[in-house]
C-alpha cells in the first residue's frame, strides 16, 4: 500500500490515527460455488446469497495503482495496471479479457471515466469534497451517496443516512487492501463505482 496518508491525500480530515490499519471482519464473505463470470456475486435466484461481498487488491506492485483484484470467490476478477500518458500516467482497469472497465488520468487535475456507468470528467467532479472537508459525495445512477473516513476505513452511506451501517468499506490489511460491499449496495450498481474509488483514496495522489 502507499506510504502516504490516503485520508490526507483525499483532501479530508482524519481526527483518528491515520497510521493505525483495521484489520477486523465485517460480515461475511460469499460461501464456495458457482458464481457469475467467476468473481462475481451469486444469481438472485440463489436463496444463500451472502450479505457482504468481499474483494482483495492483491499483488500490490509496488502499490494499489497495479495489482489484481479478486472477487469474492478468490478468482481474478480484475487487472489494474498504471502507465506513462502523454500528461502523466494512465491507470486502467481491465476485465479478464482484456476489455477496459474503468481509467484514470493522472495530471494536475485527474480525469476518470467507467464504462457505462460515469463519464469521462475531473475526479473533483466525481468525488466532490464538502465545504467542512467530512464526506466526499458521490452520485452513482442518479443517487446521491457520501464517503466518510472512519475508524481508519472509508465508508460508503446513501446520502443523509450515517447512523446507518456503511453499505461499503475499504481498509488496508496484511499487504492487501479489502473492499467488503454489502448486496443491497450490489444491487444499486455501486460496485464499479466503489472498486475504481478505492484505487483513488489509496493512491496517494492529491483529488482537488
Amino acid at each position: 500500500m502507499h506510504g502516504t496518508n490516503p485520508y490526507a491525500q483525499a483532501g479530508w480530515f482524519n481526527p483518528q490515527n491515520p497510521n493505525t490499519i483495521n484489520n477486523q471482519t465485517w460480515g461475511i464473505s460469499a460461501a464456495s460455488g458457482p458464481s457469475i463470470f467467476g468473481a462475481l456475486p451469486y444469481p438472485s435466484s440463489q436463496k444463500s446469497l451472502p450479505t457482504i461481498l468481499t474483494f482483495h487488491y492483491v499483488c500490490l506492485n509496488p502499490d494499489v495503482m497495479n495489482c489484481t483484484i479478486t472477487g469474492p470467490t478468490s478468482i481474478p476478477y480484475l487487472e489494474v495496471g498504471t502507465v506513462a500518458a502523454a500528461h502523466g500516467t494512465r491507470t486502467v482497469f481491465r476485465r479478464p479479457d482484456g476489455q477496459a472497465m474503468a481509467a484514470i488520468e493522472w495530471g494536475r487535475s485527474p480525469i476518470v471515466e467507467i464504462s457505462s456507468v460515469l463519464p469521462r470528467q475531473p475526479v473533483s467532479h466525481w468525488l466532490r469534497l464538502s465545504a467542512d472537508r467530512a464526506h466526499r459525495a458521490m452520485s452513482v445512477n442518479g443517487k446521491e451517496f457520501m464517503w466518510v473516513a472512519r475508524d481508519n476505513c472509508f465508508c460508503l452511506f446513501a446520502f443523509g443516512e450515517l447512523t446507518k451501517g456503511p453499505l461499503v468499506r475499504i481498509f488496508g490489511a496484511h499487504g492487501a487492501i479489502t473492499l467488503e460491499i454489502t448486496t443491497e449496495a450490489f444491487h444499486l450498481g455501486v460496485l464499479e463505482a466503489a472498486i475504481v474509488a478505492a484505487v483513488v483514496f489509496q493512491s496517494g495522489r492529491t483529488l482537488d
